[in-house]
């Protein structure tokens, strides 16, 4: 018994030892860590409010809803069980401190102020209850009822092939959404719907739609929260590029490889990728569509950053990208079409090329010169849309011609020549004007600026070539583009010329040494292109003119050839003539008062008496003159080459050619008599442009002054009976010719025999061989003198219904004027103004009148007027019939045929008039004609007897 209880004892001490150890080792273990859930009591709208809640350390959280009660819009990846009606997240094995949300939704027919409880709890059995109360008061959840959740779509309106991007609190990251689209609304509510595809949301919360296979119309994203609205939808258009070039071929140069270029989108600023299917490198869509105008500066560039390249002209297109490109300019806009290079990251980035930015608002010109003659198909592809367009071209070789539209033109040394050049396949052209048989060489570039396919310019032959004379003195167009290389140092509108030793691009020259080349100077002397002409150009020379289509002219054994002629001409200038001077005279007007000699020679009548207040025109058949006017006119006036041609000068312009001592031209228009110790009256040379004017036919070589004698543009005054001379010279030296002045030290375009301007010598003659032509004219008052007078000097007037007043006055032919029949003093009051035609013999006829009222012997008035004032008057009188000298030559005929007993036997019988001093055979002497005595009928007689011989004449030749 003893030994049971102790063995009993015994372990019951073990177990006290053991337990011991066991609540020694609890009461020191660390107490484990407390599982928290954060969650508050809160009111809820009957559409459903959000519920927030956490928990620490926990994998997992179940919440236990009120009957009836239900959940959506679930935080974090939650689900909710409808059978148990549970909301769940559950995050495997993986502890963490968790907060969630959730929506939750009272019971159908729940009531303001019902309340129920909600149980939390979390893995680790840990559980919460709070109690939530319907309040209709309390804001409900985004998307319940009230403010639906808020949505961001960064492009309402976005282009086919744009992204769209959606944010908002009621996108979960990385979920899968609908893709709606929506036929259309109906108050705001969608009116037909229809699913496209799922669309996702990034980690950030993002859904970036990509609208490149969508067609056109509203698309809508389903989110739980967000409002089915127009406002929560985007809507795509479909981007259409339409792009075409005007023509359908251009050439490789000229201006048929310039066509109109047109690209057009519905939207209002856009950026578009360019290439040529590969065709085409990324410089040559560069000079297509950028242009030489819009890289002048990047040429500069270039010449200004490459050691190998000395100026623009040898600039290439290839050399600009290259030079951008290195530059890292890749970002730069070029032209009118914004042109950007690509980097070279992207794919093809060297065929293609971007327009930045652009609108279609207008049509550009494109160029496609130098690019390899090809069908190319171009592609037009909007950058950040699905839009492309294609446009096709064809290149074909250009065939440039210059067609002059005389191939020889005559002209006057020192006149002015025009030529018209048609320009096929090409806007623009050179010209080497002369060559070395000619001794002289300048270049001219023509550009058709008017856009009508031709050239037309005009060349002064006594300027060009003359130091010191400006290039609009010697070359000049009114619509078009022309420079003279010499003459102005350089083109300005132009790339070449090119000067060339015996071929393209072997040894480049200096237009100096390619005249030294030529023989024509001395360029290592120190001579220039205005060291070729001793004196203005001369006659009897051919002077070449070899058009050139890029401008590169060769010489090769001291001869010129261009490289590709496209057209030629010759300029044959022969001597000028001075062939006569002759005066002519219009109807009263201002000397300038006709600008063109057609016009004036129109009312002009040859003549040379001339009635003062008339119109007085010299004309002089006289060449080699006119290009020395235009000069002067231009330095003077600041006028045209052409203007004067055109529209005239004013005489001033002639005088500083008359008082050029050197030019060797001298005009005198002087009073035959002098007065007293007065030098002769002569015309005034330096008056108004209305009294004293010139115009010149340059083509026919005439000089026409014109006088308004009314304004008595004289020295002096004039009156009737002055007799002038008029006189004009082309002056030589006798021993020197005509030299440009070189004795200043700025060279001159004038001169004088042997360089000396006071020295006369006319440029084209040779020494001593002087050439004058002259005339004379003589100032009249103006005159009439009147047909049909009677033997007391009264016009005679037939009182009929048809009659004309006949007459000859001294006014010019064309002239204005009138008679005036009135009556005489004292008498019944009458008047008549039949208007006056005079013919060019001076004769003149009044137009028909109806004097059929006025009774005859009445004796009248008659005034010849012009102007209103009166030229001439006499007196006249009205009868049945007017005797004419005519009607008396009928009646001694009538006599001759007539017995004279029975003529006027009564006064006067014929046959006893005059025999005792003049007996009937003597009637057809020289010494009394019988024109001049009608009483004589023998002249009668001896024409019967004429008319007898005749007769038996022709009977016997019949007989025969």
């Amino acid at each position: 018994m003893t030994e049971t209880k102790k063995k009993v004892n015994a372990v019951f001490m073990a177990v006290l030892m053991v337990l011991s150890v066991v609540a020694v080792s609890a009461a020191f273990a660390a107490p484990a860590a407390a599982q928290e859930i954060s969650v508050e009591d809160q009111d809820v709208h009957e559409d459903g409010s959000t519920v927030e809640l956490s928990s620490s350390d926990t994998a997992s959280i179940n919440v236990v809803l009120p009957d009836g009660w239900t959940a959506e819009d679930i935080s974090d990846g939650g689900d909710y069980f409808e059978n148990t009606n549970e909301v769940n997240w559950d995050w495997g094995s993986d502890r963490a401190d968790r907060s969630v949300s959730f929506t939750l939704i009272p019971a159908d027919g729940a009531e303001d102020g019902d309340s129920e409880t909600v149980s939390v709890v979390n893995d680790q059995a840990s559980s919460e209850t709070f109690t939530v109360t319907v309040d209709a008061d309390t804001d409900p959840a985004p998307g319940n009822g009230g403010a639906p959740a808020e949505l961001e779509i960064s492009n309402h309106d976005p282009w086919q092939g744009e992204e769209v991007t959606l944010t908002g609190t009621a996108i979960d990251a990385n979920e899968a959404y609908n893709l709606i689209a929506v036929d259309g609304f109906d108050d705001g509510d969608f009116d037909g719907t229809e699913r496209v595809r799922q669309v996702t949301s990034n980690n950030d919360g993002e859904i970036v739609v990509d609208t490149g296979s969508l067609d056109t119309g509203y698309y809508f994203v389903d989110i739980d929260g967000v409002d089915e609205s127009e406002e929560n939808t985007f809507y795509v258009n479909v981007l259409d590029v339409d792009a075409a070039f005007d023509d359908d071929s251009v050439t490789d140069a000229g201006p048929n490889s310039v066509t109109e270029f047109e690209i057009e989108t519905e939207r209002g600023f856009y950026s578009i990728d360019v290439t040529a299917d590969g065709d085409l490198e990324d410089y040559e869509l560069f000079g297509i569509f950028v242009g030489d105008e819009a890289t002048n500066d990047l040429a500069q560039d270039v010449v200004a950053n490459d050691d190998d390249i000395d100026d623009t002209e040898g600039v290439t297109y290839e050399d600009i990208v290259d030079y951008l490109r290195s530059d890292g300019d890749l970002d730069e806009e070029h032209g009118e079409l914004n042109v950007m290079l690509l980097d070279e990251d992207e794919d093809d980035y060297d065929e293609m090329i971007r327009f930045s930015g652009i609108s279609d608002t207008d049509e550009y010109d494109v160029d496609f010169a130098d690019i390899g003659e090809d069908d190319y198909e171009f592609e037009f592809e909007e950058t950040d849309t699905e839009a492309t367009a294609t446009a096709n071209i064809t290149v074909t070789e250009s065939d440039a011609e210059a067609n002059f539209d005389d191939s020889v033109y005559t002209q006057s040394s020192g006149d002015l020549v025009e030529f018209t050049v048609e320009l096929e396949d090409t806007d623009d052209a050179y010209i080497q004007f002369g060559d070395e048989d000619s001794s002289f060489v300048d270049v001219f570039y023509i550009e058709d600026d008017s856009d009508n396919g031709e050239v037309t310019f005009t060349v002064n032959t006594r300027t060009i070539g003359a130091a010191d004379a400006e290039h609009d003195q010697v070359v000049y167009s009114d619509d078009d583009i022309v420079e003279s290389y010499l003459h102005s140092g350089g083109f300005d509108d132009a790339d070449g010329p090119h000067f060339w030793a015996d071929d393209v691009d072997e040894e480049y020259l200096t237009y100096e040494e390619y005249l030294d080349e030529l023989d024509l100077i001395d360029e290592g002397d120190g001579e220039d292109g205005f060291d070729q002409l001793p004196r203005p150009l001369q006659w009897g020379t051919d002077y070449d003119m070899t058009v050139d289509s890029d401008g590169h002219f060769i010489v090769e054994d001291g001869e010129s050839d261009v490289n590709n002629e496209i057209g030629h001409a010759i300029l044959d200038l022969v001597e000028p003539q001075l062939n006569s001077v002759s005066t002519w005279v219009g109807p009263s007007d201002s000397a300038d008062e006709e600008t063109n000699v057609e016009d004036l020679q129109d009312k002009l009548t040859e003549r040379e008496n001339v009635a003062i207040d008339d119109q007085l025109v010299i004309n002089a058949e006289a060449e080699g003159i006119y290009g020395y006017l235009a000069a002067v006119d231009y330095a003077e006036n600041s006028n045209d080459l052409n203007d004067g041609l055109e529209d005239g000068y004013e005489v001033a312009v002639l005088n500083e050619l008359l008082e050029d001592d050197g030019e060797g031209v001298n005009m005198v228009i002087e009073d035959q008599v002098a007065h007293g110790n007065q030098d002769p009256n002569q015309i005034d040379l330096t008056a108004d442009e209305s009294d004293v004017y010139v115009l010149v036919d340059n083509d026919a070589g005439e000089l026409f002054i014109i006088v308004d004698t009314s304004d008595e543009p004289f020295d002096r005054s004039i009156e009737n009976g002055d007799e002038f001379n008029v006189e004009l010279e082309y002056e030589t030296d006798g021993d020197d010719r005509f030299r440009f002045d070189e004795d200043t030290n700025e060279r001159s375009w004038q001169g004088g025999a042997g360089g000396d301007t006071d020295a006369a010598a006319f440029p084209y003659y040779q020494a001593d061989s002087t050439q004058s032509v002259s005339t004379t004219f003589t100032l009249e008052d103006a005159e009439a003198v009147f047909d049909h007078l009677d033997e007391d000097e009264l016009v005679q007037i037939e009182a009929s219904d048809d009659f004309e007043i006949t007459g000859t006055t001294n006014v010019a032919p064309g002239t204005d004027g009138h008679l005036r029949i009135s009556n005489q003093p004292g008498e019944s009051s009458f008047v008549y103004d039949p208007d006056v035609e005079i013919d060019s013999d001076g004769s003149f006829t009044a137009e028909s009148t109806d004097f059929s009222e006025r009774s005859t012997d009445t004796e009248t008035i008659v005034n010849y007027r012009v102007g209103g004032s009166t030229v001439d008057s006499t007196d006249g009188i009205f009868v049945d019939e007017v005797v004419t000298d005519d009607d008396a030559d009928e009646a001694d005929d009538d006599a001759d045929e007539e017995p004279p007993e029975t003529d006027d036997t009564d006064e006067e019988p014929p046959e006893t008039d005059d025999t005792d001093e003049e007996p009937p055979e003597t009637d057809d002497t020289d010494d009394e004609p019988p024109a001049e005595d009608d009483d004589i009928p023998g002249f009668g007689v001896a024409v019967a007897l004429v008319a007898l011989l005749a007769a038996a004449m022709l009977a016997l030749r019949r007989q025969n």
